[in-house]
């Protein structure tokens, strides 16, 4: 069966073309009541979709968002791999599919970024996770579109951003533990990189540290990849640590991947180790002991992330920097 057209739905309303294609736009206001119920009528009637990629041409608006993932470490380049861009995303696509827009996600690769494909595809606008200032940053440029950056500390007036404050957030999470009689803190976390958020991380860890008076030692600084099996791995570091009773996890996943590890040797969380993650990741709940983290709302983060970019779109008002709250939930794995 051949696709409806507006001519098809014009012949089946007795208007003209131009008449429905005003219609459908939103441009009601030369046809009467009786009018846009027939035009309506007769789109139902003929299963009617309109053609995007035509609107696309006539309008050069495509309603295609890009959402873009770099892989920042090369242990794991499966794009939903990683619970948090599961999460982040399902929050991004529902924000943009209520405000009229379409997703593309893409994930890319730091040594061969590619953007030909988000050009060909006529992107109005951009949301971008965790970039940093290198090649793809200077391609991310070249194409200037209006631009969303999530989790990113790159100073740049030509994009929005939308983070936490992770150094305040680690300096809450270490002060937590502090509060509750540990001295002896580690932190299990991902490849710290120069400005990103990791860094920032372990800059709160410190500055927690220090106004403690606890003396920073390097060997508590237990750094591999945001994944499972490097929480895991780091456990078998934890007993070598002398007078470490506690760790703050920069992402759930790796606390995840420590409470297991910790488990295979024997230990017992929280009795011999107090764990703590960052992220309140659905997975927080899952694990056992339940996981003491840092909430930042990710499936929310995600649709206000998608708000934005739709406000930004429509060249509304919009702040050049959304900062969002975090609270610590506590649970189970922290003594």
């Amino acid at each position: 069966m051949a696709r409806a057209t507006i001519k098809d739905i014009a012949a089946a309303a007795n208007v003209s073309p131009m008449t429905v294609s005003n219609v459908l736009n939103g441009r009601r206001a030369k046809a009467s009541d009786q009018t846009v119920e027939r035009i309506m009528a007769a789109v139902k009637a003929l299963g009617y979709r309109p053609n995007m990629s035509a609107r696309s041409l006539v309008s050069n608006a495509s309603r295609m968002v890009g959402v873009v993932i770099p892989f920042t470490e090369t242990q794991n380049q499966l794009l939903l791999d990683n619970p948090f861009y599961a999460e982040m995303i399902s929050g991004i696509e529902s924000a943009l599919r209520a405000n009229g827009y379409y997703m593309m996600l893409t994930g890319v690769g730091a040594s061969d970024a590619q953007l030909d494909t988000l050009q060909h595809w006529n992107m109005d606008g951009l949301i971008v996770l965790g970039v940093y200032r290198e090649r793809l940053y200077e391609q991310l440029r070249e194409l200037d579109l209006p631009t969303l950056l999530i989790d990113s500390y790159i100073d740049d007036a030509h994009y929005h951003h939308l983070r936490v404050d992770d150094e305040a957030a680690a300096y809450e999470a270490t002060r937590y533990l502090i509060g509750r009689g540990h001295t002896g803190i580690a932190i299990v976390t991902g490849v710290v990189r120069a400005d990103g958020v990791i860094a920032r991380r372990l800059m709160g860890y410190r500055r927690a540290l220090a106004e403690a008076g606890i003396p920073h030692d390097p060997a508590r600084v237990l750094s591999g990849s945001v994944t499972f099996d490097w929480g895991a791995a780091a456990a078998d570091a934890l007993p070598g640590l002398p007078g470490v009773s506690a760790a703050f996890c920069t992402a759930d996943l790796i606390a995840a991947g420590l409470l297991a590890g910790l488990h295979r040797l024997g230990r017992r969380v929280p009795d011999d180790y107090s764990i703590m993650g960052f992220d309140n990741l659905s997975v927080s709940r899952m694990v056992y002991p339940a996981l003491t983290t840092v909430d930042q709302s990710i499936l929310d983060k995600g649709k206000l992330a998608g708000n934005l970019i739709a406000k930004i779109l429509r060249k509304e008002a919009a702040p050049r920097e959304t900062l969002l709250p975090v609270r610590i939930i506590e649970r189970d794995s922290v003594s």
